[in-house]
């Protein structure tokens, strides 16, 4: 099974790039130190903040209907590995050991806007 993912690892953040998931958007990524978890930000062509949120183990990146934000994709962190385990970790907060290792950022199929 071939799966697509945006390509980020632990050692580039803090990091922004531009990925076209429907439309090209900056996505922002910071690491919490002091409680060791990441974060994702999604920006628009005019630097304006679209979302905000908590990177967490096989919860949709993007949980919510946002005006102006038409990603046609599901973003899912997940490990590819671990399909038995994935409703138990469900919602684990995703550290700096894991991500872009062995969690990455699935991208699920295309969806209609």
């Amino acid at each position: 099974m071939e799966l697509e993912y945006l390509p980020i690892s632990a050692d580039e953040v803090p990091i922004e790039k531009d990925f076209t998931i429907g439309e090209t958007y900056s996505f922002q990524f910071l690491y919490n130190e002091r409680a060791d978890f990441y974060t994702c930000r999604i920006l628009n062509a005019d630097d304006q903040i679209l979302f905000t949120t908590k990177i967490c183990y096989a919860r949709e990146l993007v949980d919510a209907v946002v005006n102006d934000l038409k990603i046609n994709r599901l973003i899912i962190p997940f490990n590819p590995q671990e399909l038995e385990q994935a409703s138990v970790l469900q919602g684990q907060v995703v550290n700096k050991l894991l991500f872009g290792s062995k969690i990455l950022l699935i991208l699920g199929k295309e969806v209609n806007l």
